[in-house]
């Protein structure tokens, strides 16, 4: 698109009164937006623990809770407590804890003798092992009998557990959403002002920037796009690339782990651990794409227009004369039965494929929680390998040597 081809759509759509209306609507201001959190996992648990316990600042006491519980308990998972049982419970003695044992939430009816584990996915994913360590905990903590032992899977989507179906009750952020519409319509009047306003934010902050479900600002978008395509085309096209930050942090933040930084890219972070960095062939003769020439890495990939992160160890191309069988072999024992897989592309072979959710668009300090949190899930695969190729250190120095 040339310049006066550009200014001219850029002109017409400012004049657009949809435009307007959409810029009005972005424009009201929102506390989450604020203060920049309404991307973040955390900050989500912490305002659902505020709203859960009965006894704070929101003055809205149980109303709730009451809910939240009638909706766990009408799952068939839970037989031992039904959703008519709520409103005999005594709530004086609840008590809602965050990140305890690495536990989002928990909910503990002292005097019932009912505890609530709830895991808050928003943009992350589980990791294999996360939700039964959880359910071990509670059970170490709270025995059975006499506790009753309840567990929620808590996501936008509603989507169930992948690892713990059986187990955890999906629940969806349309519940939450609608649970909270209906409180401020029948206690809106009575409401502490501010606390009103803080719910029906939240609610905004999930409709627009998690569940993507407000019809007006989708009405406008697509009023707009239809009649200015190329021009959001254009401007889409050429967009800032979020992964540039985040892939400087990512280095920065692996460089503090003593991890070292291999062959890299735009959207690639690559490294090696001290324990093996001498163990890794440099080949001398093909290219294969890493411009430090190393015959493993791990890889992070870094894909900011679909908000992923895919981690792996990687072999690429290596020089003939390299015994490179006999490597993809230390790999496959390190591995958890899956099958190798090799790219059409490129001779790559990929092992430990792990795939998150990942939000490139937070302020540095949380990215750089995310990043290690992401960072923690790897570590145990980055062990594994390590382990592997320690075992076959002088047969992997011998091959080095060719």
């Amino acid at each position: 698109m040339d310049i006066q081809k550009l200014k001219k759509e850029y002109d017409n759509l400012l004049k657009n009164e949809d435009f307007d209306r959409l810029d009005s609507e972005l424009k009201i201001p929102n506390i989450f937006k604020i203060l920049k959190v309404s991307r973040t996992e955390i900050r989500h648990s912490n305002f659902f623990s505020w709203l859960l316990d009965p006894k704070d600042t929101h003055k809205l006491g149980d109303i709730f809770l009451k809910r939240f519980l009638r909706k766990v308990f009408s799952s068939n998972r839970f037989e031992k407590v039904n959703p008519e049982d709520v409103e005999g419970m005594d709530f004086s003695k609840v008590e809602v804890r965050r990140e305890w044992k690495n536990i989002d939430l928990l909910i503990i009816l002292e005097l019932e003798k009912v505890v609530v584990c709830v895991e808050n996915k928003v943009y992350s994913s589980e990791s294999e092992r996360q939700l039964i360590v959880y359910k071990k905990v509670i059970q170490e903590e709270f025995p059975e009998p006499p506790w009753v032992h309840t567990f929620v899977f808590l996501t936008p989507e509603g989507i169930e557990s992948k690892n713990e179906k059986g187990s955890f009750e999906p629940i969806s952020y349309e519940f939450i959403v609608e649970s909270l519409k209906i409180i401020i319509s029948e206690n809106g009047d009575s409401m502490v002002p501010q606390v009103k306003t803080y719910i029906t934010d939240y609610i905004t902050t999930v409709k627009r920037e998690i569940m993507g479900t407000d019809e007006l600002l989708l009405d406008l978008s697509n009023k707009i796009y239809k009649n200015h395509q190329e021009l959001i085309d254009f401007v889409y096209k050429n967009r800032p690339d979020n992964g540039v930050k985040v892939s400087q942090l990512m280095k920065e933040e692996l460089e503090k782990r003593d991890w070292f930084l291999g062959s890299e890219t735009k959207n690639y972070v690559r490294f090696l651990t001290p324990r093996i960095k001498d163990l890794i062939y440099i080949n001398k003769e093909i290219e294969n794409g890493w411009n430090k020439k190393e015959s493993l890495l791990f890889e992070i990939e870094l894909q900011p227009q679909t908000n992923k992160i895919i981690f792996k160890t990687v072999i690429p191309q290596t020089d003939k004369k390299y015994n490179v069988e006999r490597l993809k072999s230390f790999m496959k024992d390190s591995k958890s039965g899956d099958k190798d897989k090799k790219t059409t592309s490129k001779n790559f072979f990929i092992y430990h494929k792990l795939e998150e959710k990942f939000v490139y668009e937070i302020e540095d300090q949380e990215l750089r929680k995310s990043i290690n949190d992401f960072y923690d899930k790897i570590t145990d695969t980055v062990s594994k390998v390590e382990n592997k190729l320690l075992e076959h250190s002088e047969e992997l120095m011998k091959m080095k040597s060719v």
